[in-house]
């Protein structure tokens, strides 16, 4: 029977199995919650298997990736200009007008296999992280359907795109430098920082002064998402 393997959020698990379920209902879907997991699943049959990473922060080792007979295909929640950790944050500080949820073949390094399609999406001038992550996640959900009969089909890899990822890959050194706010930094570097950057439960923009660290305090809303509903 052909398998896929999902590395995703627990409840992500209902909106990734049901398109393809419903693509090819001859197929065996497996979650892997972790990376001990995942190794394990392919060990134990790599023919006629795929992976599928949606929302996960697991990365895959290339020997995991070379064993599956089905390859492996990411949906990368930002466009091929942003590369790497939380796109929408540095698309935002930006002031991008575009942005787009990228569908690739994973590779060992990250967000760097070939492009099979991007979901462009239009970035509103009015939009703040919430806004932008509620958009692409509803864009991700609509090229995850569009894509299942395909995804399903293990056994034909999809084709690839002429689209190239650009330059640099952001990583989380890059967010934390981000997050904090230069001591010169006037009202307009604030706001576009705000922006980008929200209110998260795990981070926020702060400052160093007299050899203290300052950390904006949350009074409302989060301005990040997860399931495309604001974290509490």
């Amino acid at each position: 029977m052909r398998r896929i393997i999902v590395i995703t959020q627990r409840e992500f698990a209902d909106l990734v199995s049901q398109p393809l379920q419903a693509a090819e209902t001859d197929l065996r879907i497996e979650f892997a919650w972790t990376k001990d997991e995942l190794e394990r699943s392919v060990a134990a049959n790599p023919v006629g298997a795929r992976l599928i990473s949606l929302g996960s922060d697991i990365i895959v080792p290339a020997p995991v990736l070379n064993q599956l007979s089905g390859g492996a295909y990411k949906f990368h929640p930002g466009s091929p200009a942003y590369p790497g950790i939380f796109p929408s944050v540095f698309a935002l500080y930006d002031n991008a007008a575009d942005f787009g949820v990228t569908l690739h073949e994973m590779a060992p390094e990250i967000d760097s296999g070939p492009i099979v399609a991007v979901e462009p999406i239009q970035v509103s001038p009015e939009w703040d992280r919430l806004a932008l992550d509620t958009a692409t996640f509803a864009v991700l959900q609509k090229m995850l359907t569009l894509f299942a009969p395909r995804l399903a089909d293990v056994e034909t890899p999809l084709p690839r795109s002429d689209i190239k990822w650009s330059t640099p890959r952001r990583t989380r050194k890059d967010f934390e430098a981000l997050c904090r706010l230069p001591e010169d930094a006037d009202e307009v570097e604030f706001k576009r920082r705000y922006r980008a950057i929200g209110e998260g439960p795990d981070h926020a923009i702060s400052i160093t002064r007299f050899g203290r660290t300052f950390r904006l305090v949350s009074e409302h809303q989060s301005g990040v998402v997860r399931g495309g509903q604001p974290v509490k």
